[in-house]
């Protein structure tokens, strides 16, 4: 496995990339309360995996696909962490695509004023594009990506 540090000061985080990466989510959220936001394609092949190793207190699975990548839809990701009783000292995890990350990243820079999150990118667009730099968002009918905030991740699995 290779480990890139990308260095911003107190939002300094790294990318781990390599076969069985996933493996350093233990790392990434250590003994922090979890919400589990994951594609539903992704939820039946990793999903299982992943949330027996993460552990969360919740799961909230996010229709695959570009529809699902709505405020409506980030909304009900910190519904769903508010539900689960998760507070400022929670990780929000997004398994999946680009979609997945980008509202799971939105959500967590909106929840609470800002919490802390881990992307575990499933696509190959995912991995170079929507996980790395902080850019996080919905769409609305006005066009894409013009509801959003830049929101750094603990760490890209």
């Amino acid at each position: 496995m290779e480990k890139i540090n990308v260095e911003l000061g107190d939002r300094s985080y790294t990318i781990t990339v390599g076969e069985g990466c996933r493996y350093g989510i233990f790392a990434a959220i250590g003994d922090a309360p979890t919400l589990l936001v994951v594609d539903s394609t992704v939820a039946e092949l990793y999903g299982d995996e992943v949330r027996n190793a993460v552990r969360p207190r919740e799961t909230f699975v996010v229709q695959s696909g570009e529809s699902s990548k709505t405020p409506e839809t980030a909304v009900a990701i910190c519904r769903a962490a508010a539900r689960a009783g998760l507070d400022r000292h929670c990780r929000f995890v997004a398994l999946g695509g680009g979609v997945t990350g980008d509202l799971t990243g939105f959500a967590a820079a909106i929840y609470m004023r800002g919490v802390r999150f881990v992307q575990m990118p499933t696509t190959l667009l995912a991995m170079v594009d929507s996980s790395v730099g902080g850019k996080t968002g919905a769409d609305i009918p006005e066009g894409k990506n013009l509801v959003g905030a830049f929101h750094q991740p603990d760490a890209v699995l």
